[in-house]
This record gives C-alpha cells, structure tokens and sequence, in this order.
C-alpha cells in the first residue's frame, strides 16, 4: 500500500474544484511533497488556476495532512481523526485512494478520564 495520496485545488469558474488524487510512491514525507508539486503544477490545463495542493497519508490513526499554496515556500503540516473528514470531499477522496474506511477507524480518544474516582489528564 502506498503511504501517500495528494490532491489539487483548483480555481476554475470562480469556483473551487478538485482533479482526483493521485498515490505519491516515495516513502519519505519530504520527497512525498516535492513530487506532489511538482506533478500537480505541471499538469495545469488553461482555465485552471492552482490554488493549493494537499498530501494526505494515515499514521498511528490519524490523517496527516500537509498543505501548500504555490506561492508560499513552506508546507503547513497538521494531523486529523478520521471520521470528521467526511465533510471534505477532497480529503474523503484522498482516504478512498489510500483505502481507509472511515467507519472502521476508532473512536477517539478522550482527554479526561475518570476511573475509580481517579482523573486521569491526558496533555495536549
């Protein structure tokens, strides 16, 4: 299975839209980012404008998500459960390719806990 899924957004129409996402083969997230922009600035069609491309990969359970705008110089890198995304359809679409199932994942994971009169933190 290939770690590695990205995205494109694009501008089209005064709108945003998204090619689907393509599986990225390297196995290190920093040549996963360069060959995801690379191949999605270079696969621009003429009314298209690059908005952001997105890489996306699931790690211990989450979804680890690195963003890029074509002018910015750095990656914007955050991780997410997997059963809040459902809401984005480019994201969702980046897990179909990946093959997770979001109803399979488990829930997550509470920050306080109380067992046996016991509160247990967890730090955040």
């Amino acid at each position: 299975m290939t770690p590695f899924a990205s995205v494109a957004l694009f501008r089209r129409n005064n709108g945003v839209v998204f090619k689907p996402p393509r599986k990225e083969r390297p196995e290190d997230t920093t040549q996963a980012r360069k060959a995801a922009m690379r191949y999605w600035a270079g696969h621009i069609t003429a009314p298209d404008v690059l908005v952001k491309v997105i890489l996306v990969r699931e790690f211990a359970g989450k979804l680890e998500i690195s963003e890029r705008a074509p002018n910015d110089t750095n990656w914007i890198g955050y991780s997410r459960e997997i059963k809040g995304v459902e809401g984005e359809p480019h994201i969702a679409a980046c897990m179909a390719e990946l093959g997770i199932d979001a109803s399979m994942a488990m829930p997550p994971l509470p920050d306080v806990l109380n067992i046996n009169g016991f509160v247990y933190r967890r730090e955040i």
